[in-house]
């Protein structure tokens, strides 16, 4: 009898993910589709621009997500 594999849930390690919340609500982004991450002066917003244009506006723990950014781009 052949055994039966249940077939994986996700094809890619969710560390290529960010999750972040936004007006509306929880959002995972693929860390390959970022393109471009911005963060208010006053650290009360980060913009997330996307490959296919789109923008994300994190309003909760901006500042840590831009950080988290920051450490995966191994930017200083």
């Amino acid at each position: 009898m052949a055994e039966i594999k249940s077939p994986s849930i996700c094809a890619v390690p969710m560390s290529d993910w960010i999750k972040v919340v936004t007006e509306g609500g929880i959002t995972r982004i693929k860390m390959k589709a970022i393109c471009a991450y911005q963060i208010t002066e006053d650290m009360s917003q980060l913009l997330i621009y996307t490959k296919d244009n789109s923008l994300f506006q994190v309003t909760k723990d901006a500042k840590a997500s831009f950080e988290s950014l920051d450490s995966h781009f191994k930017i200083e």
